[in-house]
């Protein structure tokens, strides 16, 4: 077995080359007279409604309904300009249409003032005269586009002006004012309403309700009943952003069954790495407690849960933590044990917003912490539209903080399946592991839920161990060793795994997380596991952690860590050998990690920043020869958003690409002296300006289809040009890691 390698690259930061050029029809677009009457007449309605209804807000609210999925390139930028500003702005929510799965459309909605609508209605009008002068009343690529005979000066709007507006006419389906079709058949759940000037205090003291009626959700989501809901759909149904289920409720759905207690003899713990766990209270009373720092995490009304509280999923997460591979030998995964800071936050159930509380105030409090392990959820399926209120709070703190969740994918613990359930909340968590369970087959449990998550995003992230109704595994509370099963027994095992790859192996928590991807991904994932993506993730992680942490002896795989600042991070000068002929003799896949700020209100559109990544042979054109086709990048490439997001998975914060073995395949030429080139591509969603760095890892293998092994001449290569290169050895991070937790007395 050969072992990771641990690769500093210098990477060169480049700015966009891409020039802004003039807007284009696409081939299959066209616009016609009646389509601008069509959307000028959109607007008036719409003026009429906001002039119909009283007045609370400054400006008004509009939804931009298009016709595909649209890049933030591709979106209106002279429709709705307001002076001074730009459109994209003035978003406030993005929502896709409800048509079948591979036909939705945006919608995304703006908040405009009334006097940029006029001024839009007019300006329609003129383009709708030129239309119906110069193109005969409909503008098609072949008659608009690099047509010098159109006399653009007999109008009082620029020619880029009106070439742009025409342009961003054939991306436009309609207009329309806001307004939710449905609510959950709950009698209380989560309102969430758009950004305007207005708090939302003060908006609901406009309408004349009073504080105690409902509870605040932060500063724009408050829960409220069936009736309160019903008074704000009749007043203000076009400021409601998100309905959702009340998910202030956070049940156990895990199942166990108990064995006869006997005793347990275990070793003090010395200086193990901690784990954090986040969940039901535990009990000290068990054989294991010396490693578990127990805390009791209750304010003052709370305490009188503490009364006959049930203290046994907690610990049962905990003991497998602490102990698992003694409790299940087969899943003995050298890793040892581990400590646990346990902070028990309810006894079954916690409201949302306290839950949300309490978990900021933990992570802030314990820094020297870097894994959590979550194993609560909800029951109700999340959305297909917006990420649920616990799951953005997580997202948020990892941005904030150097840590890591570990979620449990949430149970369908009906009696019976006539269908399989979507995940609930927080495991739409996106930058959280998201572990869902399946059975030692590798087959999803009877219980599994499904991802994926705003339509796209791979959720659950992978899979692992969690014991099935027929097939359970072993935990331990206070009656003794327990049968149990469930994702959150799964979950368990991962943070053990990151925790090790993280305190002891001393790697990023970006690095760790791309490796637990990588290794259930594989080779097979690009051949036939993505086909139960949507059930297991990536694959399941193997259960030995030095499966992790080495390779086969024909393969190169070394991770790298980085950080994006500018447009473009790259390497081209990755020295991978040569056959005797010359060639590449490899297959080769890259799995990238993340963890970006997000924007809850923004809907679809969550992820403020996407990082894409190129890898591969350095052509004649000095250009990445990507492994995965990867055009996005490429100016005289054309990619559109709806493609770039299902190929090249475009705005998700973990990307895996890869080549797929087939029978007989032949070494790849190499360009000259060229290299390979490994590229990471940023971009912004909400703004054109990179605020700040924002760290990512990635890990990188590459396998020699002849089976030679072919590590040493690449670590020589890579010393030769600088790169410092580090074997990740266990046993010597294991020396260093017990070296530095040694206590120094000073006579």
């Amino acid at each position: 077995m050969n072992s990771i390698l641990q690769v500093k690259l210098t990477f060169q930061k480049e700015s966009n080359p891409a020039r802004v050029t003039g807007k284009k029809l696409r081939k299959s677009a066209d616009v016609s007279t009646a389509k601008i009457e069509s959307l000028i007449e959109g607007l008036k309605v719409i003026q009429r409604f906001y002039r119909d209804t009283p007045k609370l807000m400054k400006d008004i609210l509009i939804d931009v309904h298009y016709n595909d999925i649209v890049a933030k390139s591709k979106r209106i930028e002279d429709i709705l300009k307001p002076v001074g500003r730009k459109v994209n702005d003035m978003i406030v929510g993005a929502r896709f249409s409800d048509a079948p799965s591979g036909q939705e459309n945006h919608i995304i909605t703006y908040y405009i003032d009334d006097e940029t609508v006029q001024r839009t209605i007019n300006e329609l009008g003129i383009v709708r005269q030129f239309v119906e002068a110069e193109l005969n009343g409909k503008a098609t690529s072949e008659n608009f586009d690099g047509n010098k005979k159109l006399r653009y000066n007999k109008y009082p709007l620029s020619k880029t002006k009106l070439r742009n507006m025409i342009v961003e006419c054939s991306v436009i389906d309609s207009f329309s004012v806001p307004a939710i079709t449905s609510a959950p058949d709950r009698d209380s759940f989560l309102v969430t309403f758009y950004k305007t000037e207005l708090s939302l205090s003060v908006l609901l003291e406009r309408l004349g309700i009073e504080p105690y009626s409902y509870t605040s959700y932060g500063n724009d989501t408050i829960s409220v009943n069936r009736d309160l809901y019903h008074v704000l759909n009749e007043r203000i149904p076009y400021m409601i952003s998100m309905i959702s289920a009340d998910f202030s409720k956070i049940r156990l759905e895990d199942m166990f069954e108990c064995h006869p207690k006997v005793k347990i003899q275990i070793p003090d713990p010395v200086h193990e790495p901690i784990i954090g766990v986040v969940d039901t209270f535990f009990d000290e009373s068990v054989y294991f407690s010396k490693w578990v720092e127990n805390i009791d995490y209750l304010d003052e009304i709370e305490h009188f849960q503490l009364q006959n509280a049930r203290r046994d999923h907690g610990t049962q997460v905990s003991s497998i933590i602490v102990d698992g591979p003694r409790l299940n030998p087969w899943l003995d995964d050298g890793c040892g044990r581990f400590r646990v800071r346990h902070f028990g936050v309810c006894a079954e159930r916690i409201h949302t917003a306290r839950l949300v509380r309490k978990l900021k105030e933990i992570i802030r409090n314990n820094p020297d912490i870097h894994v959590w392990n979550l194993s609560l959820g909800t029951e109700d399926e999340v959305s297909r539209n917006f990420i649920s209120y616990d799951a953005a709070a997580l997202d948020e703190i990892q941005t904030q903080y150097n840590v890591i969740f570990v979620v449990s994918g949430t149970n369908d613990n009906r009696t019976t399946h006539p269908d399989i359930l979507k995940i609930a909340s927080p495991a739409d968590s996106l930058n959280s592991l998201v572990v869902n369970s399946v059975r030692r087959n590798g087959q999803p449990a009877t219980y599994t839920r499904r991802g994926n998550v705003l339509h796209f995003f791979n959720k659950p992230d992978v899979s692992y161990y969690g014991g099935d109704y027929d097939e359970r595994i072993m935990a331990y509370s206070s009656a003794g060793e327990e049968e149990v099963y469930g994702t959150s027994f799964a979950a368990p095992w991962i943070s053990r795994k990151l925790c090790y790859l993280i305190d002891i192996m001393k790697l990023p928590r970006e690095v760790a997380k791309a490796m637990i991807i990588d290794s259930a991904a594989g080779w097979e994932y690009k051949q036939s596991s993505y086909r139960s993506m949507d059930m297991i993730g990536y694959g399941v992680v193997p259960i030995d952690i030095r499966k992790i942490l080495s390779t086969e002896n024909d393969e190169i795989r070394f991770v790298v860590y980085g950080a994006s600042e500018t447009y473009r991070t790259a390497n081209y000068g990755i020295p991978v050998p040569r056959d005797e002929d010359n060639k590449y003799p490899y297959i080769a896949r890259a799995t990238l990690c993340y963890f970006p700020e997000c924007t809850r209100s923004q809907g679809v559109d969550y992820t403020n920043r996407e990082l894409s990544i190129t890898f591969g042979r350095i052509n004649d054109n000095d250009k990445i020869d990507d492994i995965n086709d990867n055009l996005q990048e490429d100016s005289e490439a054309r990619t559109d958003e709806r493609k770039s997001r299902n190929d090249f998975r475009k705005w998700e914060n973990t990307k895996f690409i890869s080549t797929i073995l087939k029978p007989q395949m032949k070494p790849k030429k190499s360009y000259g002296e060229r290299l390979w080139g490994f590229a990471v591509t940023s971009k912004e969603r909400l703004t054109n300006q990179m605020k700040k760095s924002l760290n990512f890892g990635a890990v990188i293998t590459l396998r020699d289809i002849k089976g030679v092994n072919r590590i040493e001449e690449f670590i020589k290569a890579c010393m030769l040009r600088g790169y410092i290169v580090n074997r990740l050895d266990v046993e010597n991070r294991i020396e260093i890691f017990n070296s530095t937790q040694e206590e120094i007395r000073f006579d």
